[in-house]
């Protein structure tokens, strides 16, 4: 017995309608499964896009010592323009320094008021061809004279951010074991759906439909629910976006956005993982209940 589009969707609609409730729980649990799934994928997205901008930046700083003299400065400068794992050298003096302090507590003004200019070390900002040659330009000037320390930028910004993702990789499972919950509650919504119409479903095997002609309404009522879910998670990430903003703009070197056209790029790829998560929760419940 072939099946047509349209009677596919009317039983489909005719189960919704049937098992309100039970479609709103599952549509609520696949949301939020979502909605978590898509912050854990924004949130490495913008981490990605902060580190890439930092390091762009600078990632290497000689910060130079209060008694350092005109020569070792000039020296040092020098030298750093000649080695060939340096892309740029930029100097950055005591009253520069205190600008880009002011900068970043510019929300703490007692901060800035008990900071002396003069506290702030002068230092060249270097920029490498390859980041990762990071060891070899430090072993070339550790200890010189002039010289208060040099700092790794990008070795920081990694570390912090490996915190970041540690937080992330909890939230994945998180995302795993709801998305493993919503699956099971979308197959329990279709195993009330077919207890309730157990007897038409019944006559439909005695006078000859076929085994999908039977299970295709089910499984589009589940794809209905991961459908809705997934709208229901991008409106929710694209609500809760300028709050996350607001927060991270708190953490001073987090001036990063991630726009809602870039939310909504990742959410087709949600509304994927929506249809195969109602898809496999119908299969669940057709698997387990429905013997066809």
């Amino acid at each position: 017995m072939a099946i047509k589009l349209d009677y596919a969707v009317q039983e489909t609609i005719t189960n919704i309608r049937r098992n309100g409730f039970m479609t709103l729980a599952s549509v609520l649990v696949v949301a939020v499964s979502l909605y978590l799934v898509g912050g854990v994928l924004l949130g490495r997205f913008a981490i990605n896009r902060i580190i890439e901008l930092q390091t762009r930046k600078v990632e290497v700083a000689v910060f130079l010592s209060p008694e350092v003299t005109e020569d070792q400065r000039t020296s040092i400068h020098d030298d750093l323009k000649l080695m060939p794992e340096v892309q740029d050298v930029d100097y950055e003096s005591k009253d520069e320094a205190y600008e880009r302090f002011k900068e970043i507590f510019r929300d703490q003004p007692d901060i800035v008021a008990n900071t002396d200019p003069e506290a702030l070390p002068e230092s060249f900002r270097v920029k490498l061809r390859n980041p990762e040659q990071f060891e070899i330009v430090n072993d070339r000037l550790e200890g010189r004279p002039g010289i208060l320390r040099i700092q790794d930028y990008r070795s920081l910004l990694k570390q912090f951010f490996g915190v970041v993702n540690d937080i992330g990789r909890i939230g994945l499972v998180l995302v795993v074991l709801l998305s493993g919950a919503a699956a099971m509650i979308i197959g329990t919504t279709i195993r009330i759906a077919i207890y309730a119409r157990r007897k038409e479903i019944a006559i439909m095997k005695l006078v000859g439909a076929s085994n999908w002609f039977i299970r295709i309404p089910f499984m589009l009522e589940g794809v209905v629910h991961g459908v809705l879910g997934t709208i229901a998670a991008v409106v929710l990430l694209l609500a809760t976006r300028p709050f996350f903003i607001r927060v991270a703009d708190h953490i001073r070197f987090l001036h990063v956005n991630v726009s809602n056209m870039e939310v909504l790029q990742y959410g087709l790829w949600l509304l994927v993982g929506g249809v195969v998560l109602g898809a496999l929760g119908s299969l669940l419940g057709l698997r387990r209940f429905l013997e066809v």
